[in-house]
């Protein structure tokens, strides 16, 4: 009796240990850019009382605006990114980013790019880098 116990309790643990040490898989977003955007994009994540990203089947959408700047609240922790309709430029200098209290609870994040050619995102990473620094990065071909 005391062995198939100790082989359950065994068990158990190996069974908790194993789904708690699981990674998630990334969530995947559809990057929608628009005809003639060219800029940069800043996403806030985990903002209150934005808007919840919309899906499309298991992925997020993101519309880039005009403007360039979106927030939504939800917290996109590990994110793959697919970008569509990026014909006018390439993504350059991607960064994702998530913001965490001192004992590491998420509250925010960001993902940032910029949308372009070459010499546009040089010419913007030097006015970054005079202002106090940006990403740097390279280009990031269209996936779908």
């Amino acid at each position: 009796m005391w062995r198939f116990a100790t082989a359950c309790l065994f068990a158990v643990v190996l069974t908790i240990t194993v789904a708690c040490t699981k990674k998630s898989a990334p969530d995947q977003v559809i990057v929608e850019i628009p005809s003639g955007f060219s800029g940069n994009f800043v996403l806030d994540m985990g903002v209150r009382n934005a808007a919840a990203l919309p899906k499309e089947g298991n992925s997020y959408v993101l519309e880039v605006p005009p403007n360039g700047k979106a927030e939504t609240s939800t917290l996109l922790k590990n994110a793959h990114l697919v970008f569509r309709n990026s014909t006018d430029g390439q993504v350059w200098g991607l960064s994702q980013r998530v913001f965490t209290t001192g004992d590491g609870i998420s509250v925010g994040g960001k993902i940032e790019f910029f949308v372009g050619t070459q010499k546009d995102f040089d010419a913007e990473q030097q006015k970054k880098n005079k202002s106090g620094g940006f990403f740097k990065g390279e280009a990031l071909l269209p996936t779908a």
